[in-house]
């Protein structure tokens, strides 16, 4: 069916929209074709991958298990190694019933790989959370190249892999960075489709459209309805617009639609065979319906959060943000822009009528809000933006960036070794490049500020996760613990854990980890099913006192305190020890 589209340039074999339909002249064309030969290289994609490579790197074996959320996918992952049953998901004995199976597989496989003999590596767990961000940038200079120039894509790339949001998922073993990767996997190829309306040299592949379906399925394996309702929220919104689904047919449903069921199907149905329908009950009950009717692990905001969060969790695209929002309502007629509004307004809204909102819940929108950010900040594909839009994308990203580094410093005094000399060089030199990118945006200097501001992400990307982070001792209290118990632990015999029952432990110290309560714990010990013991600083005295109850000789090892990182609490571990017996003059 032939479609209306917006007009297009090609510069190159890809084509480059305009704001209300702006074409350069002659002259303008050679010199944007001269600068995108000097700015961007002939390898955009490699530049992405060292970026992306550089930022995963750092910490990401020297930052503890996060707990909760971390452990509780990289302990029940080492468990499917050791049991062999990659059906059923499981913490120990217990039963799993919130998220799919994929990322449990992705880090089981990782960690066959690149775990160790006792499998307690937690960077190998991590890293599918690095290569999903890997793919995920990739696939976000792909689709800024669906409709942009190389120069706006590979900054649109740059400006999605440098941000804190998307490396404090990358640095963990969860399945939100996945879901981003699937979530764009699905996107790009919608793009081509409707990009196609306007421009033949636009259109899908065969590959392109079996990467939509396998995505689509990619998607609900790792958590569940996410990716479908955002993609069918963003579907529905574009044919509304254009007034046009038939060009939908060009995803090839006939071939895809098998392709995604059976890629699909196979996990829940064996699921089915072995434990019944009780996973997908207690996944929506437990789970996905919560979240949207009530503020889950004391985790709920009122409408609207989200979007006041966003200058600091857009960062350091809060830059271009007021401009990108100018860019958008000027250019509301071009295709580029109202697919990419289409990708991001509706699951944007429906996360904000949600009742329970952690921040990490827009990062499947921030690569479309990199390619609008990039495309604002291009003469050759917006016009300037008006000064009160530019000064008040340079206010917020200052203010913002300025915070992550004054929070940077409160961080490293209260909860960590201090303010050293490469710490304090290290945030010195993130909050001068922040005054001086915002002065020159002030000022309105050329230069690019999409670059600018990515730079300033990879520093501080770089500085939180790389050196921050791994120095903040005072939140890893049972990473302390958990050595310091392994240190007189006997090989083979589980350490016992009291008042204190979060993931980490279990992960550091091993599946036969037993966590107790305090007359448990001493009857154990009494019966010498083991000979350490983690008591929290709560159970302490109950635990002494039922030691004596039963004459243990008792020996304390060693005393950790911190900040309980869950819930934000003192936290007091004691590490407690049987002598061993002495042998018979």
């Amino acid at each position: 069916m032939g479609c209306k589209g917006s007009e297009v340039q090609i510069l190159s074999p890809r084509p480059v929209y305009l704001a209300g339909g702006r074409r350069p002249g002659g002259s303008a064309l050679i010199l944007s074709r001269v600068s995108l030969q000097f700015s961007v290289g002939r390898y955009p994609r490699v530049v992405l991958t060292i970026v992306v490579a550089l930022l995963g790197a750092s910490g990401l074996a020297s930052i503890p298990p996060v707990d909760r959320d971390e452990p509780d996918f990289a302990q029940p992952a080492r468990q499917m190694l050791e049991s062999g049953d990659f059906v059923a998901i499981r913490f120990q004995d217990t039963p799993l019933h919130e998220k799919p199976v994929l990322t449990y597989w992705l880090q089981a496989g990782s960690a066959a790989l690149f775990g160790g003999p006792e499998r307690n590596r937690i960077a190998a767990y991590r890293l599918p959370s690095v290569l999903a961000i890997w793919i995920a940038t990739l696939l976000t200079y792909e689709l800024a190249l669906v409709f942009f120039d190389a120069r706006i894509a590979l900054s649109a790339g740059l400006l999605f892999a440098s941000s804190p949001l998307a490396q404090s998922q990358a640095h963990q073993a969860r399945a939100d960075a996945l879901l981003v990767a699937a979530m764009l996997g699905a996107i790009v190829p919608l793009a081509r489709v409707y990009a196609s309306r306007a421009s033949p040299a636009a259109s899908g592949s065969s590959l392109m459209n079996a990467l939509f379906w396998i995505s689509l399925a990619a998607g609900i394996l790792i958590k569940g309805p996410v990716v479908p309702v955002l993609i069918v929220l963003a579907v529905v919104t574009m044919v509304l617009l254009e007034r046009d689904w038939r060009c939908l047919l060009r995803l090839q449903p006939g071939w895809g639609i098998p392709l995604f069921l059976l890629l699909l199907l196979p996990w829940p149905v064996a699921l089915l065979r072995s434990t019944g329908a009780s996973f997908f009950v207690e996944a929506w009950t437990t789970d996905i319906f919560p979240k949207l009717v009530s503020a889950q692990e004391s985790h709920g905001a009122p409408p609207l959060t989200l979007a006041l969060l966003a200058p600091l969790t857009l960062w350091p695209a809060t830059l271009l943000l007021p401009s990108a929002m100018e860019h958008a309502w000027r250019g509301r007629r071009d295709l580029p822009v109202r697919f990419l509004l289409a990708s991001i307004l509706p699951g944007w809204l429906l996360f904000e009528l949600a009742v329970t909102k952690l921040p990490h819940y827009v990062l499947p929108f921030v690569p479309m809000l990199a390619v609008l950010a990039a495309a604002s900040a291009s003469p050759w594909v917006a016009p300037a933006p008006s000064r009160i839009a530019s000064r008040l994308g340079v206010v917020l990203f200052a203010v913002a960036g300025l915070a992550i580094a004054g929070g940077i410093v409160v961080a490293l005094v209260r909860l960590g070794t201090g303010l050293d000399i490469i710490a304090g060089i290290s945030v010195a030199a993130l909050a001068a490049f922040v005054i001086v990118v915002a002065g020159k945006s002030w000022a309105q200097e050329s230069g690019s500020r999409a670059g600018s501001a990515a730079l300033c992400g990879i520093l501080a990307s770089l500085m939180i996760f790389g050196i921050a982070m791994p120095r903040l001792e005072r939140l890893w209290v049972a990473d302390r613990a958990a050595r310091a118990a392994a240190s007189v632990a006997q090989p083979g015999v589980p350490v016992l854990v009291v008042g204190y029952h979060e993931p980490s432990l279990v992960f550091l110290l091993g599946t036969r980890t037993r966590l107790v309560d305090a007359e448990t714990a001493a009857s154990a010990l009494a019966a010498h099913q083991s000979a350490v013991a983690i008591v929290a600083g709560t159970s302490i005295s109950e635990f002494l006192r039922l030691a004596r109850a039963r004459a243990l000789d008792l020996q304390s090892v060693a005393r950790v305190d911190g900040i309980d990182p869950v819930h934000g609490h003192p936290l007091e571990l004691e590490i407690w020890k049987i002598p061993p017996l002495k042998p018979a003059s």
